[in-house]
């Protein structure tokens, strides 16, 4: 039970010694899954009503130190008052808010000539500590349901409290870092305190020729999860060897109150809105999940490649016992099939030239923080046209 969960949590305490340890990466971060969208009903997914994220992004409260003996010890705590505090936005790296200064490496790393130290251990006299505080209420239509909080990016050792307790720890900067946030959270009144440290152990898996920044630099989301939830799911399309029909797989883990049968209704759409293939399963219990694989033939499909990157609408219904839709889960696919042929790359049945550029998030004025319009800018070019029968990319 949660209450059980927030026994077992409530034992645990944040030990700063454990970020100078290599083998100590995450504490209580949930598992990496899939990134999906899920809604309520058919309604709610054709009118995108999303009711199950609240974005945190804003004003945080904020303090900065030049290592951790510099920090404020006892910050996370609900007393504790940081109304004096700086703001500083969220998402964003501080050296763009004011805070340090950017680094450019390449083959050292950021220490060297300033401080020794034994690889897999981290700087103690400049290695600079944020603290961030955020005030919050959980929204009327996320009450009574699981709240998770995902850390879209932060670099790069990440901890975390609310209502100061003790939540968890990570250390993955460009991949989210998602915690259960439901043993501890409040309806009103709630303080939100994270610490990232600039330079963890995973530092010296980080040596490469970019800018050093830290910070929270993507998103930061409050999620409410479902009671019967699409925990992780993969949709695979494929185009079969007659490049005519199409082939979907579709593997589900499923979380659900001990005892509840749930069915799985799988949908495929095109552009026009036609159905072109359904399917059910009903998912079987395993290992305190259920989980399911629906496999379904495509009689005929447009392909997806480059020039033409058709994608069809798929859904997933979760159903229960009475067929109430208790979820619905979205995704648009393409139907593509790529061979190794002779050491040459083939996309649906043509030899596949690649060709474009490799290049990191980057904007003058966020750094690595960087927003949609600039994404979209980004791939504004033109490909190049195919050559004897081949197509590019």
């Amino acid at each position: 039970t949660y209450q059980q969960e927030k026994r077992r949590y409530e034992m645990k305490a944040f030990d700063y010694n454990q970020v100078k340890n290599p083998e100590y990466f995450r504490d209580n971060r949930l598992d990496a899954h899939s990134s999906h969208r899920y809604y309520q009903s058919l309604e709610a997914m054709e009118l995108e009503e999303d009711d199950f994220k609240y974005s945190l992004n804003g004003l945080w409260k904020f303090h900065y130190a030049k290592n951790y003996r510099s920090a404020i010890q006892g910050f996370e705590k609900e007393e504790y008052c940081c109304k004096a505090w700086d703001d500083i936005r969220v998402p964003a790296h501080i050296q763009m808010e004011g805070y340090d200064v950017p680094q450019y490496a390449n083959v050292q790393y950021p220490w060297e000539g300033k401080e020794y130290i034994v690889p897999g251990q981290i700087p103690e006299e400049f290695n600079p500590v944020a603290s961030y505080v955020k005030y919050f209420e959980v929204p009327e239509n996320m009450k009574g349901k699981r709240i998770f909080i995902s850390f879209h990016g932060a670099e790069s050792g990440l901890a975390v409290w609310l209502n100061g307790e003790f939540v968890g720890y990570s250390e993955d900067s460009f991949t989210p870092s998602e915690f259960d946030l439901t043993p501890y959270i409040k309806e009103k009144g709630n303080v939100l305190a994270v610490q990232v440290h600039k330079m963890s152990t995973a530092a010296f898996l980080e040596d490469q020729d970019f800018f050093r920044f830290f910070g929270i630099f993507r998103n930061v989301t409050l999620k409410a999860v479902p009671e019967v939830h699409l925990e992780d799911v993969w949709f695979q399309p494929t185009l079969n060897k007659d490049s005519i029909s199409g082939r979907v797989s579709v593997k589900m883990k499923v979380t659900a109150p001990e005892g509840k049968k749930v069915a799985a209704h799988f949908v495929l759409k095109d552009r026009e809105n036609n159905q072109v293939a359904e399917d059910n399963i009903t998912l079987e219990e395993k290992a305190g999940s259920l989980v399911g694989v629906i496999d379904t033939e495509v009689g005929s499909v447009k392909a997806w490649d480059n020039y033409c990157p058709y994608l069809y609408h798929a859904y997933v219904e979760l159903r229960g016992e009475d067929g109430e839709i208790l979820e619905i889960i979205p995704y648009d696919i393409g139907f593509r099939r790529l061979e190794m042929i002779d050491k040459v790359i083939y996309l649906n049945g043509k030899r596949l030239v690649i060709t474009g550029v490799n290049r990191h998030e980057w904007s003058a004025k966020t750094g690595r923080s960087i927003g949609m319009d600039e994404m979209t800018a980004c791939l504004l070019y033109t490909s190049p046209s195919p050559r004897d029968g081949a197509t590019s990319r």
